[in-house]
């Protein structure tokens, strides 16, 4: 596991990120928030997995510089003007890399 997170779409742009690097990678327990209340809200938070643990270090290397600092700026797309969190990289809306 490279990476967790409760928020779907931040886990998916983290594995927009990493797949755009050239990692593979695929996320576990997409549909685990149905069994909030039978475990734990921790559990059922999505993972993102890399196919290949010898990509480890290289990939985790690449999320420790990436800005997800929660006092980092939010972004606004130049293409749709959609308001992006600080962590994306992709305009969640449409695509659009940050600039």
């Amino acid at each position: 596991m490279i990476y967790t997170h409760e928020n779907r779409l931040i886990v998916s742009n983290i594995r927009n990120i990493l797949q755009r690097r050239g990692f593979e990678v695929f996320i576990k327990n997409e549909h685990a928030v149905s069994l909030i209340g039978e475990v734990s809200a921790f559990d059922s938070w999505l993972e993102l997995w890399l196919v290949d643990e010898n990509d480890y270090a290289l990939a985790s290397m690449i999320l420790n510089n990436l800005k997800l600092d929660s006092e980092a700026d939010d972004w606004h797309c130049s293409k749709c003007a959609e308001e992006n969190a600080a962590s994306f990289e992709l305009c969640w809306n449409c695509g659009t890399e940050q600039g």
